[in-house]
């Protein structure tokens, strides 16, 4: 897992982080605040789907990255992406990409410390030293930058303390001989200058094991899936005048951790579907009846005989923030530039090779008002430039070289209508430009060659929200908001008929409403939304039946569902907290093409989850079967039901304070790929961490006892489809545990 915020914990209130650059403290009353719409107001104030944790929080719920975060947010599936280290899928309310190669973008946009990160792979980001993060649930297209169609995740990292020094530090050995060392210091260097510097290092054992048979024997029982994280970062602060302050970030990690190896599925209720011989997905080993042999080409190793899995990725990020503050405005400039290697040998259907090469800069104006009277307004302008150079092997030799540039100018004012009633209006306008070239070699060159592509776009997104406070503690709002996706191109060329197709914007029609209430002095906490998204075109990635890869949009689709989520503290020193969301996720429209793409079925043979089709292929009737099947089939990741119910309790003793916290988690089953094969049905289940520990009285030590998936339950989050009877699955880490010992010096 890839962490660029190379940082230790702190055991602190949570606090956030306003866009102008001032922290703001959790208020008296417990009061979260967040800058969801770009500046600093009550979580409970906010008419939109936000979910918020403090550092506190992230610290004593054991969320130590992203993929944690995902059983802490409703309507969120998070996961490694398939075959790789440190990509990210990200899945909000149905809909998400789990497409790591550079020429797709992500479908929620990820912030850290304000700046937009253009490539999943490297967003596997380590939460440590975290003042907060974030969900942001439904589209952002009026206030956040590109392609934030499903939402986005805002990590805000703490920043340097003018006037303090510290040095934390944290040490970490668990099983599979895990080893973690973390510090972080804070120097004051003036009254108005302070800087701080940290370090990450993490190794551990992989959790599978390669038993390979014929001329790869030797190789048996060598372990796959290794992890080796070594990450930097620096900050400094500086406050320039009475008005203005800078905040200049850089960041550097070096992830040489193992891709996550797939497995055939254990077991499946179709007798077509090959399965795995030992029924074991952390063993790696070829199908009954395979023998590995060093005379099959390496690009058309089975599964099972491939031993070379190997990842590199390099990444690293520099930014300046300046802010100044007046008594009515402020105004925020955010300068950021990034770039990414990556090397990647692995297993996805077949032997995968990867080399990513990107560069982007970005530019940031922002403007917020702060009148004494009922109008104010945030307006601003973002410019993106990206480029992005991927070479990959994927049976023959693929190469997509894309270019884009975007600016966009975006404003969003609110009105207070009676102390009571609010009303919100948003409009960004958005001019993008992609220039794409593919290459595809071996055999397929002499359709593939030279394809050149252009993607333009001129977009105007826009929000448009009323909320109204029944009474201090109730806040009921509803909104219409629109969003969209960047048009683009397939990064595949597998036939002449399916080379590096481009793919339309994806646009989507959004209505929500919810209601945010807060008791017993912020002790209890209940919100609750409910939304209705409507999908025009909507942007998939699919498996051909030959086991090709290719991407489509997929004519129209209805997601709708509810979200809920609160916390309980029924004495000092206990929280109870809880989520859950309700899908209903269904196509609503599809064609032929787009039909044959989802369920894998071409002009004669229906799709494995078709079954039989007992009209005549190559007919009206037969295509019309075929569309009938594809419109029932589940949207991918896309859970019907997905909820937790947590504690945390402390208490004091001695001379310091025991802490005890455990999570259960549930998700229902869903299917891991678009064509519902058999044999990929995720089967999630229920899920149980557990914390204890013990802080002294000082801050200045603790020890903490952590377990995850206690059960040791074991079942998948990824899957992909090699063709033909394959299903090959990537494995949800097993029994995880260890004990981490903090320390603090002022």
């Amino acid at each position: 897992m890839t962490s660029t915020l190379a940082l230790a914990f702190t055991p602190s209130a949570a606090l956030a982080q306003d866009q102008e650059g001032a922290s703001q403290e959790t208020e008296e009353d417990g009061a979260i605040i967040v800058t969801a719409q770009r500046r600093a107001q009550n979580l409970q104030d906010v008419p939109a789907a936000v979910t918020a944790l403090g550092a506190a929080q992230l610290e004593s719920r054991q969320i130590t990255d992203t993929n944690d975060l995902q059983a802490q947010v409703p309507g969120v599936v998070i996961t490694t992406g398939t075959g790789t280290a440190s990509s990210a899928r990200i899945f909000f309310r149905g809909v998400g990409e789990d497409e790591s190669r550079g020429a797709v973008d992500p479908a929620v946009g990820i912030y850290i410390d304000n700046v937009y990160l253009g490539r999943t792979v490297g967003s596997l980001v380590d939460l440590v030293d975290i003042e907060q993060v974030e969900v942001l649930r439904g589209p952002q297209g009026t206030l956040y930058g590109r392609n934030t169609n499903g939402g986005a995740i805002k990590i805000t990292s703490a920043r340097p303390k003018l006037g303090e020094n510290t040095f934390s530090a944290d040490l970490g050995y668990g099983n599979f001989d895990r080893i973690q060392a973390k510090g972080a210091a804070n120097l004051s260097l003036a009254d108005s200058v302070a800087v701080r510097v940290s370090a990450l290092f993490r190794e551990r054992d992989g959790y599978h094991t390669l038993n390979p048979n014929g001329d790869f024997a030797n190789e048996a029982g060598t372990t796959v899936g290794d992890e080796q994280v070594l990450a930097f970062r620096g900050s400094l602060y500086g406050e320039l005048d009475d008005n203005w302050s800078a905040l200049a970030i850089f960041d550097y990690t070096s992830d040489k951790s193992d891709p996550t190896p797939s497995s055939l599925a254990s077991s499946s209720t179709n007798p077509a579907i090959t399965t795995d011989v030992d029924q074991d997905i952390f063993t790696i080993e070829p199908a009954a009846g395979v023998t590995c042999s060093a005379a099959t080409p390496v690009n058309f190793q089975p599964i099972g005989c491939v031993t070379n899995f190997d990842s590199e990725v390099e990444a690293f990020g520099a930014s300046i923030q300046l802010t100044g503050e007046y008594d009515n405005f402020s105004i925020t400039s955010i300068t950021a530039l990034r770039a990414l290697t990556d090397d990647l040998s692995s297993f996805i259907s077949f032997p995968f090779f990867q080399q990513t090469d990107q560069d982007q800069f970005s530019q940031e104006f922002l403007f917020n008002s702060d009148f004494a009277g009922p109008f104010n307004f945030t307006a601003g302008a973002f410019y993106y430039n990206e480029t992005v150079n991927l070479d990959y092997v994927f049976v023959f030799p693929f190469q997509n070289d894309v270019d884009t540039e975007s600016f966009s100018l975006f404003a969003q004012g609110t009105f207070d209508v009676t102390e009571a009633l609010t009303l919100t209006g948003g409009l960004r306008w958005t001019s993008e430009d992609r220039e794409f070239e593919g290459d595809a070699g071996g055999p397929l060159a002499g359709f593939g060659s030279d394809i050149i592509g252009e993607a333009d776009t001129d977009n105007v997104t826009w929000t448009a929200k009323a909320d109204y406070a029944i009474t201090e503690d109730i806040l009921f709002y509803a909104s219409y908001s629109t969003g969209f996706k960047s048009p683009g191109f397939s990064p595949d060329c597998f036939s002449p008929v399916a080379c590096f197709l481009p793919v339309a914007e994806e646009q989507l029609d959004s209505i929500e409403a919810g209601l945010r209430t807060q008791f017993w002095d912020g002790r209890v906490t209940l919100n609750a939304t409910y939304f209705y998204n409507d999908y025009q075109d909507l942007q998939i990635s699919g498996t051909l039946p030959t086991g090709g890869f290719t991407r489509i949009n997929a004519g129209e689709a209805r997601i709708q569902g509810a979200e809920i989520e609160g916390s309980l503290e029924p004495t000092d020193g206990l929280t109870i907290y809880a989520n859950a969301s309700w899908l209903d996720a269904e196509y609503q429209s599809l064609n032929f093409a787009q039909a044959g793409l989802l369920s894998g079925s071409t002009t004669t043979t229906p799709g494995l989850a078709c079954g039989t089709v007992s009209a005549m292929p190559n007919t009206p009737e037969f295509e019309q079967a075929i569309i009938d099947c594809a419109l029932g089939l589940d949207l991918k990741n896309a859970p019907d039901l997905k909820a937790l119910v947590g504690f945390n309790y402390e208490f004091l003793i001695g001379g310091g304070e025991i802490f005890i916290g455990g999570d259960a988690a549930y998700e229902d089953d869903t299917f891991g790929l678009v064509a519902n094969v058999p044999g990929t049905k995720q089967e999630p289940g229920l899920r149980l961490d557990a914390r204890i520990g013990f802080r002294s009285e000082n801050e200045r030590w603790s020890v903490t006892l952590w377990g995850k998936n206690l059960t040791d339950r074991e079942y998948f989050r990824a899957n992909t489809f090699a063709g033909g009877s394959q299903n090959q699955v990537f494995a949800a880490p097993p029994l995880t545990f260890g004990v981490d010992v903090g320390f603090r010096f002022d």
